[in-house]
């Protein structure tokens, strides 16, 4: 849970610290940030397109410019944005598949260009479709959420691929619990890593504000009232795992076992998950949920922490042989 406390010190060091560390952190453009929201949607839905403007310091939301919405190169609608900032417009997907939209800032009113356009997904799917929900953090990203923010990440080994041949019979959603101000920076990563394309659902500050599991449970809630198949949730936190498991979706939790690990953190690591549901598969990379995913492997989260709990008992007993 520590990564609660530090996103919200984050968020608020960010926004107010100036224009270098923005760029630095949350991907602005000079003083600018644009940020999207992807939406999942069945067909004759309407939702809405929605974009959000902020400028300066303190990304302030900048109220009375014009956005504009484009589709397949020609404008689809254009609005101004709201005492926020934030400009929306409604759209109805016809028929499943993805619609792609840009939204982009008119350079009118402003000392320097306008930040790039921003690419807004509206994946519309069946009530029927399979759906698998992914976490980033830990998840799809192999290190820790500083590393993310201050430098470019690497993709845990194997998920790229395993992804993309799971995206072949189900939408993809990535479900995190970063803030919508970290949006153009995790949609970019995932495009440059090769992920397939899938709405990237962020929370709101709101939405943030309640945990990460609270935050997931509510999501998959929802989502659940329109499509009937969301059947899989990866993510690397118990909250996470256990809304997923309680939604009925099949949970699959990730954790890292550190070699070098002392007697007591290894037996902390296997306490903080010896009370999930045995049904909860708990795996330490991408290619056991490979296996569990396309073939026949199993990993019930019992079988893990006993792993760990040997592994404990082998580490204290070299512990103690190192104080003789």
């Amino acid at each position: 849970m520590k990564r609660f406390p530090t996103l919200i010190v984050l968020a608020a060091m960010t926004t107010a610290a100036g224009c270098g560390m923005q760029g630095l952190i949350l991907g602005t453009e000079g003083s600018y940030l644009l940020t999207v929201r992807d939406a999942l949607a069945l067909p004759n839905e309407e939702v809405q397109l929605r974009a959000r403007f902020q400028v300066g310091d303190f990304l302030r939301g900048r109220q009375g410019h014009v956005v504009r919405f484009d589709q397949g190169g020609k404008i689809y609608k254009a609005t101004v944005t709201d005492a926020d900032g934030v400009a929306t417009v409604t759209f109805t997907p016809t028929q499943a598949g993805d619609y792609r939209f840009a939204a982009e800032v008119s350079p009118d009113g402003l000392p320097d260009d306008p930040p790039a356009p921003r690419e807004l997904l509206v994946a519309c799917r069946a009530a029927e479709e399979p759906i698998a929900v992914v976490d980033l953090d830990k998840t799809v990203v192999a290190s820790g959420f500083h590393t993310v923010l201050l430098g470019n990440p690497k993709p845990m080994a194997g998920s790229p691929e395993v992804l993309n041949r799971l995206a072949r019979t189900h939408t993809v959603v990535f479900l995190t619990h970063r803030p919508d101000y970290f949006g153009p920076k995790s949609k970019t990563w995932l495009k440059a890593k090769g992920y397939p394309r899938g709405p990237v659902l962020l929370a709101t500050v709101g939405s943030f504000l309640k945990g990460s599991g609270a935050y997931k449970s509510e999501m998959i809630k929802t989502l659940k009232k329109r499509f009937t198949k969301i059947e899989i949730g990866i993510g690397d936190k118990t909250t996470d795992v256990r809304a997923y498991h309680e939604n009925g979706l099949k949970a699959f939790l990730i954790v890292q076992v550190p070699q070098d690990a002392s007697s007591q953190k290894l037996e902390a690591l296997a306490d903080s998950i010896k009370d999930l549901p045995d049904a909860i598969q708990v795996v330490t990379g991408w290619d056991q949920i490979e296996a569990a995913l396309f073939g026949r492997g199993k990993f019930p989260r019992s079988a893990m922490e006993k792993r760990i709990r040997r592994l404990a008992a082998q580490r204290r007993r070299a512990e103690a042989a190192k104080t003789k």
